[in-house]
């Protein structure tokens, strides 16, 4: 039987993103201008808020971090290689000078770039999705269990943005290629971010690592189109690779779960 506390998580999550994004899409408010725009960054940090009240109410303890060169190198890694690797198979490195110095000064520079990235995302969901959901889900399950079940909840949070307008989700479509793979994608990714924060003990900050190192490398490559899923294919690779240095037993060592 599911923890209690995962349930009121979903439930207090669920209030403080769906209801924020339905009101915006029933009254037409634009989510990139004005109050619109704030209420959509704030709703849009739904699982982080909700962590917060959770631990807050509960006064549970965190996870300690394990502070090595490591676990930083391998989420900067596990985040930009898939998405670099689809530009370079897909023939399209030629154009990425470019389009990344568009993308950056659009975005106000280098630190605005930085800013941007590690907070639509990252810090706003992974203190959620990882450093309260993931530890409770391992009680339960392995690290293939536990993929599984997050990267399905994290991809069902994302789909009231296919229904919003002004969002890039429902720029890409839902029943598109771009729309799928995003979907798709979210498992391994789970699963590199499960690797970092817990095998490797790097937290939550691993997590927010490995998230801004894909968005960011997302943003800076040009546009993938049908080689979105030559990523794909790259991060399952690279999940597949890690699970048997994980999941092999050792002697005098349990499996770890």
């Amino acid at each position: 039987m599911i923890k209690r506390s995962l349930v009121e998580f979903g439930v207090v999550c669920l209030v403080l993103t769906w209801v924020p994004w339905a009101i915006l899409g029933l009254t037409g408010t634009d989510v990139n201008e004005g109050v619109g725009s704030l209420v959509f960054a704030l709703a849009a940090s739904g699982p982080s808020l909700a962590a917060l009240v959770m631990w807050l109410w509960r006064r549970e303890r965190r996870r300690v971090v394990r502070w090595s060169w490591r676990w930083p190198v391998a989420a900067v890694g596990f985040g930009a290689v898939a998405p670099f690797a689809a530009c370079v198979l897909s023939g399209r490195l030629p154009e990425l000078p470019g389009h990344a110095s568009s993308v950056v000064a659009g975005a106000g520079g280098v630190l605005g770039a930085a800013a941007y990235t590690f907070l639509a995302g990252p810090v706003s969901e992974e203190f959620g999705w990882r450093g309260y959901v993931q530890p409770r889900l391992r009680e339960y399950f392995g690290p293939v269990g536990t993929t599984a079940v997050l990267g399905a909840v994290w991809g069902l949070w994302h789909v009231p943005l296919y229904f919003l307008p002004g969002t890039g989700q429902n720029d890409d479509g839902l029943f598109t290629s771009a729309g799928v793979t995003f979907f798709l994608e979210l498992f391994p990714l789970t699963f590199l971010m499960l690797f970092v924060s817990e095998k490797l003990r790097g937290g939550v900050p691993g997590a927010i690592l490995v998230h801004a190192a894909w968005n960011l490398t997302e943003e800076l490559v040009p546009p993938l189109g049908h080689a979105v899923w030559l990523e794909l294919l790259v991060m399952i690779v690279m999940a597949a690779a890690l699970l048997p240095s994980w999941t092999a037993v050792r002697p005098g060592r349990r499996v770890a779960r």
